[in-house]
Order: C-alpha cells, then sequence, then structure tokens
C-alpha cells in the first residue's frame, strides 16, 4: 500500500512544502525570521534564558521574511498562558545551575559506525559546548575506521574500538572506557546544544538523581520524511516539562510505556548506577536483529529498580533525521520490533508482573496500532502495516537477537542467561580479561552486560577535559545549522 510520502516528496518541486527549524530567545527580544520564499512555514523553538518553552509555527504564504510583529504575535498565540510564568518563575523550574567551579566533570561518550561526516558534526557541537571539564569519548562500533579515529583525533576525543555489531556493546564499551563518574550519551547524527552539558550537571547536583534525560528536538524538517518522523512519531523526548520519574509513582502501564523517560540520544548516567541495575543489554538496539529498545530497556530497569531520573528540558539535543522516505519506512518498521523486543526484555527480567506486561503489549498492538489501521488520523496507513509488520516479526527476531548476542560473548551452546561480565574486546581485538568492577574504573576494558540469567527476578527489576567555548544563543535569524555547531 502506498504510504504518500514519495508523492509529498516529488510535489515539493512545486509550492514549497520545507518547513524551516529556527529558535527565538525572548530574553534577547523577538525579531524577524528570513525565510527566502523557499518554506512552508517556520517552526521557531521559543526559548527562555536557554530554557525551551514549547514550539511556534508560522506559515510563511510565499513572504520571504517574517517580520518580528509575526513572530512575536504567533508566541503569544500559541503558548499564551506559558509566558507569564516565565516572570514568576514556574513550579517545577530548572535548579540554578552550580557555578562553573562546583560542576562535575563529565564523560560525553559518542557512538558512532561508518559515518565520519555525521560525526565531525556531532564532534564540532561537542567542542563548542560551555562546560569546564568534560572529555568526549567516540566508540567506533565495527571495523576499524580511518576516518572515525582521525576526526576523533582532530577534535581533542578519545578514540576506542568495539567490534562486536550493536549499539548496547558500544554503549557498554563506552561506559568502560569513561574516566569520569557522570556519564553522557549521545548519538553521531546529533548535535548537543552549547548549555546541554550545564543543565545535566545542573540536575545531578540533587545526589539522589541516578539518571538525566532531556529533549531531541529535530535540526532540520526540509522534506515530507523529516516531518512525518518529528511530529507523528517521536513523542518520548518532546516535552518541555521538567520531570521527576520514581517508581512509587508511575503505575505499571506507565512505568512500561516509558513516555516520559527519554531516548537514548539524550542520557546521562551516574557510574555508580550500574552496579545495581546492570549495563545495556547487547541483543538489544541498532545493530542487532531487534534493531531497538536498548536505551529504553535501560531507562525502564532503571526505574524499576527504585532510583530517580529526571527529565530535564534545559539538557537540549538537536537531531539530523533520515531525510529520505525509504531510511523512515525501514526505520518504522525497526522501531516496532525494538520496542516490542524492549517488553519481551521486561517480560523475561520481572521488573513487573508478567500479568501486566502482557495486558500492555496487547493493548499497545490493539489499542495502539491495529486502531491506526483503521482511523489512521495523522498516520499513514502504508507506514502503519509497517510498523504491523515490526511487531509481527519481534518475536523472531528478538530470538535471534538472544541467540547472536550469547554467542557473541562467548556463552556456552544452550546457555539461557545473558552474563553479567564479559570482557570486552580491546583495540587490537583480542578479549580483555580484567575482572574490575565496571562502576569504579578508570583505565576500564570491561563492558558489563546488563540482564542476568532468564528467570531471575532481582537483576532486571530492579562520570582530559575538554575545553569549554563561550556560550552562544542564536538569534531567531539565524539558521538552526549556525545555533548548533
Amino acid at each position: 500500500m502506498p504510504d504518500g510520502l514519495d508523492a509529498a516528496a516529488a510535489a515539493a518541486g512545486g509550492p514549497p512544502a520545507a518547513v524551516r527549524v529556527v529558535q527565538v530567545e525572548l530574553a534577547r527580544g523577538v525579531g524577524p525570521v528570513w525565510t527566502g520564499g523557499r518554506y512552508a512555514a517556520v517552526q521557531a523553538l521559543v526559548r527562555h534564558r536557554g530554557t525551551p518553552v514549547g514550539w511556534v509555527r508560522v506559515p510563511c504564504d510565499g513572504r520571504v521574511e517574517l517580520s518580528a510583529d509575526v513572530v512575536r504575535e504567533a508566541v503569544e498565540r500559541q503558548l499564551g498562558p506559558r509566558l507569564p510564568a516565565l516572570v514568576y518563575g514556574p513550579a517545577g523550574q530548572a535548579p540554578p545551575t552550580p557555578p562553573s567551579d562546583e560542576l562535575p566533570p563529565i564523560t560525553v561518550v559518542v557512538c558512532t559506525r561508518d559515518r565520519p561526516e555525521l560525526l565531525d558534526a556531532c564532534l564540532t557541537a561537542l567542542a563548542a559546548i560551555d562546560y569546564p571539564d568534560y572529555e568526549v569519548v567516540v566508540v567506533d562500533n565495527g571495523a576499524p575506521s580511518a576516518g572515525a579515529a582521525q576526526r576523533a583525533v582532530r577534535r581533542g576525543a578519545r578514540y576506542v574500538r568495539e567490534v562486536r555489531p550493536g549499539l548496547d556493546w558500544a554503549r557498554n564499551r563506552g561506559l568502560a572506557a569513561a574516566q569520569h563518574d557522570l556519564v553522557a550519551f549521545t548519538d553521531d547524527d546529533a548535535r548537543p546544544d552549547p548549555g546541554w552539558l550545564r543543565a545535566l550537571g545542573a540536575a545531578f547536583a540533587d545526589p539522589a538523581v541516578m539518571a538525566v534525560t532531556g529533549p531531541v528536538a529535530p535540526l532540520e524538517l526540509e522534506t515530507p520524511a523529516q516531518e512525518y518522523r518529528a511530529h507523528v512519531l517521536d513523542d518520548r523526548a518532546r516535552g518541555f516539562v521538567r520531570r521527576r520519574l520514581r517508581r512509587a509513582e508511575l503505575s505499571d502501564a506507565e512505568l512500561l510505556a516509558a513516555r516520559d523517560f527519554g531516548a537514548g540520544a539524550n542520557m546521562a548516567f551516574r557510574r555508580s548506577v550500574f552496579d545495581d541495575v546492570r549495563p545495556f543489554d547487547p541483543a538489544l538496539d541498532a545493530g542487532t536483529a531487534s534493531a531497538g529498545g536498548g536505551d529504553l530497556e535501560l531507562l525502564h530497569r532503571l526505574v524499576a529498580r527504585g532510583h530517580t531520573l529526571v527529565y530535564e528540558p534545559a539538557a537540549l539535543v538537536w537531531r539530523l533525521h533520515a531525510r529520505d522516505a525509504s531510511t523512515l519506512r525501514r526505520r518504522i518498521s525497526d522501531d516496532a520490533c525494538g520496542f516490542a523486543s524492549y517488553l519481551y526484555t521486561c517480560w523475561r527480567n520481572h521488573t513487573v508482573t508478567r500479568s501486566a506486561i502482557a495486558r500492555f503489549y496487547l493493548g499497545w498492538v490493539v489499542s495502539s496500532v491495529l486502531r491506526r489501521l483503521v482511523r489512521p488520523g495523522r498516520h499513514r496507513r502504508g507506514l502503519v502495516l509497517r510498523e504491523l509488520a515490526g511487531v509481527a516479526l519481534s518475536p523472531f527476531r528478538y530470538r535471534a537477537a538472544r541467540r547472536r548476542a550469547r554467542r557473541v560473548a562467548g556463552m556456552p551452546r544452550g546457555a539461557r542467561g545473558t552474563p553479567a561480565r564479559i570482557p570486552a574486546i580491546d583495540d587490537a581485538g583480542a578479549p580483555s580479561s580484567l575482572p574490575a568492577e565496571l562502576g569504579h574504573r578508570r583505565d576500564a576494558s570491561v563492558a558489563d552486560l546488563a540482564p542476568a540469567a532468564d528467570g531471575a527476578r532481582g537483576d532486571g527489576g530492579r562520570g582530559d577535559g575538554g575545553r569549554a567555548a563561550e556560550p552562544r544563543t542564536p538569534d531567531s535569524r539565524a539558521p538552526l545549522g549556525e545555533a548548533t555547531p
């Protein structure tokens, strides 16, 4: 069944279809926005003193520039009730940022595979971050890449390899290589905001906070595929309300949905928490048959174990979504398979009762996926069919992913569990045998794995400083690519 995205892309040669993404900083005043006549609309992220407030969309109607009055009127009309609160201080606002000399050092882990141009842009953005003490570790997940290594060294980052394929293998390798007690993760197609680490560091000032996530905003909306991804599919890391998430305040369904937990392109942890919850499950996420779910499963497991997760709107990351429709179709199927695989992992780990997981799984398939097939609304029926196909294939793909993870880890044939600690493969391709605990290593060569043996109820239920640049707050005329280099 055609999904309509290709037709929409073909029509883009006629009337303008692209949307320009810009930022408006209220503390600096609202200015005009240049469109050049090639955009159908402007989508502005409105911020106040760096903290995101909300999105405003303004049709261009053929105009080459939107006046300051037009933009201001749209902000007041679409965000109205939120604006007075900015002056008086709303409940749940971001905590004040500690002085620079009190901010803790942070390791930033960037996982990459065969995308040197994207990696270079990500490292450029990280080099512009306003933070006193941080390091960047690039984890190359696959065959040695001269391009990735050269770019990492040129940008002052450390380069390590994880030859076992899978994003969660790479994340665990980054955890092992981190030199600081706070470890933040982002992806090579992401562009962290200049204030990203300051917001994370401020959130971790509370010793009870074990993990922090934040919004992931679209870097551009130039194609129908990017529009669909940003406005129809992505709903886990878009809000701008600060949230403190704890198990006691969540129902089983809310804990499983993990809708407010954030996403893998923007998450940070205290290393010590992995002594309790164990690291990422290598049978999940990109590079495996399950294709996704690794970030969500770890965040779910952390909250289920009783630890505190904070979603901090000021910790902003921009992301470059794929422009083409074919990649979108594949990712929709992969995302559905990944979410189902995440639920299968919850089942194996007993993070909540299996009856609750079964009810949630059936409700997700029937009330969400199948209902969209009958009443698609903003969704395209052809793409919903792709999602349904991902769900249907997920049991077989998840089983294959677990088998491969056990085989790559060197477990004996027939073993059912995923081991708690597996030696990482060093840069020469040989297994390391250092047995140190992950949460307290500095010269780590051991990548611990998540979920232990099947049926063990206790397992799953349960941070060289980088050089900081001067913070830059873009005005509303600057294109986003200039605002977040």
